[in-house]
């Protein structure tokens, strides 16, 4: 994603609610937490491509919304950390990301 690659979007409006309900549901929704964030970088100024990516997210979350995560007592659960990183991965700024999430059992409990 690049901040001026790409034809304005005519009316900003529906891109900042559908980002800002993206932004909500990020509480719940952990796996989407990084690609909302990236969007919600162009609220200022959006592309038609920027809009077609929050479209794609919401695809997204339609087809998993029965996803869930479930513990159950009396099971043994096993703490499980993951880190990852990118260099200069953001075509704006330069800047680097990392990302870390740990799992109790099967269910992530922070990221």
């Amino acid at each position: 994603m690049c901040a001026h690659e790409g034809k304005d979007l005519e009316d900003v409006t529906m891109y900042r609610q559908l980002v800002g309900s993206l932004i909500y549901l990020t509480q719940t929704r952990p796996n989407i937490s990084f690609a909302v964030g990236v969007m919600s970088r162009y609220m200022h100024k959006p592309k038609k491509r920027h809009m077609e990516v929050v479209r794609r997210i919401l695809r997204y979350v339609k087809s998993t919304i029965s996803y869930g995560l479930v513990y159950k007592k009396g099971e043994e659960y096993k703490l499980v950390s993951y880190c990852d990183s990118d260099y200069a991965g953001d075509h704006d700024t330069r800047h680097s990301t990392t990302g870390f999430v740990f799992k109790l059992g099967a269910g992530a409990i922070s990221w």
